[in-house]
């Protein structure tokens, strides 16, 4: 057998395996976009339990609550959380949203401090952040309006304010998470295809740089004028259009081997770099 023969073996190996890799969490999940996420940091918090809550302003037509085992709260804290409506605001947690949002309403509270997370595409563009103490004290704080995919909320106790963190600054450590990852994985796929890592390095750290900065601009810019769904709906066809100028930009600029072979190597690391994407986000634990 030819080294040619077995280096295209390898090749076509490589790319079942990735393949395998992407479409297997689909048999556990019909849904794998890109997910958006809202982390609270919580400050000067009273000790004990704490319920955190996110207040929506609209009237839920269909869905159902976001928590399903009741059972493990206290049940006159949650029961002030379900009464709660006030002007149309509303618990989005407890109460429910038109599309699911995961989290938790259990404050965590450590030295005064605590976080939350929420993920999912039911968290609100608008909202307020409500707080239940466990003497009853309810604590409502102001209107805040995301902008970003991946926001950071601040919110103090005392004084009920709460202000989400510059969106520049979420999207630049997103953008430095993401091309750093992408960068890696692929880097390991460029060597796999037995692509020279110095021959080729500038073109290749080039290209990813180039299409992560226009992916970062777009979901950006969508989520800044139309929202989270604007947003999480135009990400799965420009991905398809990264994917495209990624090969052609390959195909024209690696050196080493042939056409098909640079395109080849541009399918298999996206998908490769796609599908752990996909694991992080189904296994938050990882991270």
């Amino acid at each position: 057998m030819s080294r040619n023969t077995i280096s295209r073996y390898l090749h076509v190996q490589l790319l079942i395996i990735a393949l395998f890799v992407i479409f297997l969490p689909l048999t556990a999940s019909a849904d794998l976009g890109p997910k958006p996420s809202l982390h609270i940091i919580a400050e000067n918090m009273p000790d004990g339990v704490c319920y955190l809550d996110l207040l929506v302003n609209y009237t839920l037509k269909h869905g159902r609550p976001n928590i399903s085992d009741e059972t493990k709260y206290e049940p006159k804290m949650l029961e002030v959380l379900k009464k709660y409506n006030v002007d149309g605001w509303r618990p989005a947690m407890v109460t429910g949203t038109e599309i699911p949002m995961f989290g938790d309403i259990i404050c965590d509270v450590k030295d005064g401090k605590c976080t939350m997370d929420f993920t999912y595409i039911g968290i609100p563009d608008e909202f307020k952040i409500i707080v239940v103490t466990a003497d009853g004290r309810t604590v409502v704080s102001n209107v805040v309006k995301r902008k970003a995919f991946d926001s950071t909320v601040n919110f103090d106790f005392m004084t009920g304010k709460a202000a989400e963190r510059s969106a520049i600054s979420s999207y630049f450590l997103q953008f430095i998470f993401t091309c750093s990852g992408t960068l890696i994985i692929e880097g390991i796929v460029l060597l796999l295809f037995r692509f020279s890592l110095k021959r080729n390095c500038k073109p290749f750290v080039a290209i990813n740089v180039f299409t992560q900065i226009l992916l970062t601009l777009v979901i950006f810019t969508m989520m800044y004028r139309e929202g989270i769904m604007a947003a999480f709906l135009v990400y799965w066809p420009f991905e398809l259009i990264i994917l495209i100028i990624e090969a052609c930009l390959f195909a024209k600029f690696l050196q080493q081997h042939s056409k098909v072979r640079r395109v080849l190597f541009a399918l298999t690391a996206n998908i490769v770099s796609f599908a752990v994407g996909i694991a992080l986000m189904m296994n938050p634990a990882l991270w």
